[in-house]
């Protein structure tokens, strides 16, 4: 068992080729693997922060913190010897008059100059080590530019020449994207509060499937036997019937066959009432509240959503069904740092991170994976809710 650590919600600014990012073109439309679930068709789009919600969101402070939990200073100091740093800045990170020690931790306040000059293989240890603690939330879930190129994913964005190039210096590669984990330092380098609103948004740009149901890809009962699996109370297979007498009619957008909870929330960012239970929705709680007509606040709470995962689910081996919760776990502390939930063929729907700029969406089960495999040796299990 993995250890976890509605009201209107903010539609995002769903974009292929619309404002802001004229140049970003929808992607080519592909067909799924055909099983249970029949067969999907889709294409990715990309979905923006609405403003508002941005200016809602920035950080209180834009001063960059490294928090090193239950270390004593000389302890700190070792680590950053262990980094290979260049030998200045190794002694200007030593400077303890930038250190705040209490019986928590350590605080070190390094500068702009300082978050610049780090080797790509020392920030990625030392980020590795700073993701452990929720007290860096910036590390423990850093911003993700999918794709390669910094300068693309920001086209059409109105951010400097000096912003572009502190982010491309100071993000570090996973397998199919880059990871950013210097906010503050960046906000702190803006130019005007429009630019700190344009990085923020950038930042929240998140792709996400767009998918329709091929109806030609089984009948109505077969193609109802997996859409209706766990959902109390609804029965598609006289709707998908109904629309199978229209030679003119082939799809349907398969968000009319999910759940109704899924259905409010996907492709939106969380609203100001998703705080309620003191927390902002992640990942497990938007996972295990998929079949839940009425979301479960609850669920934001780590320990609450594991007893709830222990009296509501059970463990399951492939083939996953609709709505599994499969959970990415820390191979050496048996700990859940991400999970999603099961749609079809390798299709997820998932929230990355608790942060009120990261929507819901739905994703390619390998993609969600390599954004968190570089910090990570994990194993995957699913939990499929007991009848």
């Amino acid at each position: 068992m993995p250890n976890f650590e509605v009201e209107k919600n903010r539609t995002a600014d769903l974009a292929t080729s619309g404002s802001p990012e004229k140049s970003i073109q929808s992607s080519p439309v592909q067909l799924s693997k055909t099983g249970p679930w029949g067969q999907l068709e889709y294409f990715e789009a990309l979905l923006d922060a609405p403003a508002d919600l941005v200016k809602e969101s920035q950080p209180k402070s834009i001063r960059t913190r490294w928090f090193f939990r239950k270390m004593q200073p000389d302890d700190v100091s070792e680590f950053l010897g262990s980094l290979g740093l260049p030998g200045e800045l190794e002694k200007e990170l030593n400077d303890r008059d930038r250190w705040i020690t209490e019986s928590s931790g350590v605080t070190v306040f390094p500068t702009t100059s300082h978050v610049l000059a780090l080797p790509e293989k020392s920030r990625i240890l030392l980020h590795r080590m700073l993701s452990k603690w929720p007290e860096n939330p910036y590390h423990a879930e850093p911003e993700i530019v999918y794709g390669k190129s910094v300068r693309k994913w920001f086209e059409g964005f109105e951010i400097s020449e000096e912003v572009l190039q502190f982010i491309e210096t100071t993000s570090y590669p996973t397998l199919s994207s880059r990871l950013f984990a210097d906010t503050p330092g960046v906000l702190s380098i803006a130019k005007s509060e429009n630019e700190r609103v344009q990085i923020l948004r950038a930042f929240s740009r998140t792709p996400t499937l767009v998918a329709k149901l091929c109806l030609e890809s089984g009948t109505a009962e077969e193609l109802a036997s997996y859409w209706n699996r766990g959902i109390r109370f609804k029965d598609t297979s006289t709707f998908l019937a109904s629309l199978k007498r229209y030679d003119a009619v082939h799809k349907i957008d398969l968000v009319h066959l999910l759940p109704a909870g899924v259905r409010k929330i996907l492709y939106t960012f969380p609203s100001p009432s998703h705080t309620r239970s003191g927390y902002l929705p992640d990942c497990h709680w938007s996972s295990l509240n998929f079949f839940n007509p009425e979301p479960l606040e609850r669920l934001s709470d780590p320990p609450q959503a594991t007893a709830y995962t222990l009296e509501n689910f059970t463990q399951v081996a492939p083939p996953y069904e609709l709505g599994d919760v499969l959970f990415f776990t820390d191979t050496q502390t048996g700990d859940a740092y991400h999970s999603c939930a099961f749609i079809a063929d390798d299709i997820v729907f998932t929230k990355n991170g608790r942060s009120p700029l990261q929507p819901w969406v739905l994703m390619k089960l390998d993609q969600v994976k390599d954004l968190y495999d570089l910090h990570f040796r994990t194993n995957t299990t699913a939990y499929r809710r007991k009848s």
